[in-house]
């Protein structure tokens, strides 16, 4: 057991390192004046969750000159919504050209439609503070550039517990929070703030089209054509509910992301990330053996090593998002969420399986099985 006691410590150190600092977005003194920003949401199938982002744009205190909704070929009331939000343009997505993934194309036809110099995309389950543009453009002013935040994860129903090991490992995978500098995996794909120009430079959205981690690829476009970006978390003014629909739909979302997400990480953060969830597992593997009789792991040490990874959990919880903190002594059970669903994942993704997502049913490839192209 002395290789579990190394792994826990091992596992603690990392995860200073991995979360050293966390860059929350901050609310701004004053609006930044004379900007002229698109906001672009591509929705598809977000009838319960489009008004409220489109409410929170219209308390916004900076505002955009236009907020494009991109109806991506949607079952639901979604096209409804948006005709009958004030200051909300529909855009009907176009047919999907061969090769072409749900998300980036729907995020195609809205930029083309943009006539702003400053495209913010917005994911439809986002939340936003009154100030959330003005701080998003005032981080902007001060190194003008690409600009992508992870909201704060907020959550209301007893499964959405269940993502807390997937939120802390996106974050530490992206070396966001890192005490060394490092290369990053790749925007986060719910707020990506980018420049017109930056954005025709890249090649818009053709540079992810075939990707089911659109956020990914937009960083490797950046990175390949030597544009640097920053990534930021949302902290008090940018929020989002995932997986509001249900456990089935926490299960195929992550499913959907993580395996390709982790292909990109770099070599060292993914070490370090490893040797993270390797700690916080063993942490439980100690305890566990030290209620078993004749082990010889001392309890009060096993408990202790526990303890001190509940504690670090509790602190790297309470900014990045709402989690309960009852759940947080009993994270083994999230733990082995995340483990089982991304053991999954990777499966999928090294034997091209598929995964069902918004009335869509992709393969990990990024072919969507049954004709055609899909993503969320």
């Amino acid at each position: 057991m002395w290789m579990q006691f190394g792994l826990v410590l091992l596992g603690l150190l990392c995860s200073r390192l991995l979360f050293y600092r966390l860059p929350l977005l901050k609310k701004p003194a004053v609006p930044p004046p004379g900007v002229r920003l698109s906001v672009i949401i591509p929705a598809r199938n977000e009838q319960e969750s489009l008004p409220l982002l489109l409410a929170d744009l219209k308390k916004s205190t900076l505002a955009p000159i236009e907020i494009i909704c991109v109806d991506d070929a949607s079952t639901d009331g979604t096209a409804q919504v948006i005709r009958s939000a004030q200051g909300a343009t529909l855009v009907s997505a176009a047919q999907r050209p061969a090769g072409w993934l749900g998300k980036a194309w729907a995020c195609k036809q809205g930029a083309q439609a943009a006539t702003g110099d400053l495209l913010l995309f917005l994911d439809a389950d986002v939340r936003l503070a009154p100030d959330a543009l003005s701080a998003l453009i005032a981080a902007y002013a001060v190194q003008p550039g690409v600009l992508s935040v992870q909201p704060y994860h907020t959550t209301y129903r007893w499964y959405e517990q269940l993502s807390l090991i997937f939120n802390l490992v996106q974050v530490a995978a992206n070396g966001v929070a890192t005490a060394f500098p490092t290369r990053h995996a790749g925007l986060f794909g719910p707020v990506i703030l980018m420049p017109r120009t930056t954005y025709d430079a890249i090649g818009g959205h053709a540079a992810a089209k075939n990707s089911i981690v659109d956020d990914i690829a937009l960083g490797q476009a950046l990175r390949q054509n030597g544009i640097p970006y920053r990534l930021l978390l949302g902290g008090q003014q940018i929020s989002f509910r995932m997986y509001g629909a249900g456990l089935r739909a926490l299960l195929q979302g992550w499913t959907k992301n993580y395996a390709t997400g982790a292909v990109h990480t770099p070599p060292l953060v993914l070490v370090m990330t490893f040797l993270w969830v390797s700690g916080c597992t063993s942490a439980v593997v100690y305890l566990i053996a030290a209620l078993l009789p004749q082990s010889g792991v001392p309890l009060p040490l096993a408990a202790a090593l526990y303890l001190l990874w509940v504690a670090e959990l509790v602190r790297l919880t309470k900014p990045l998002g709402r989690f309960r903190f009852a759940v947080l002594p009993a994270y083994p059970v999230p733990l082995a969420v995340f483990l089982v669903v991304f053991f999954v994942s990777l499966q999928k993704k090294l034997t091209h399986g598929t995964v069902q997502w918004k009335g869509r049913r992709i393969a990990l490839g990024g072919i969507e099985k049954g004709g055609g192209h899909a993503a969320d």
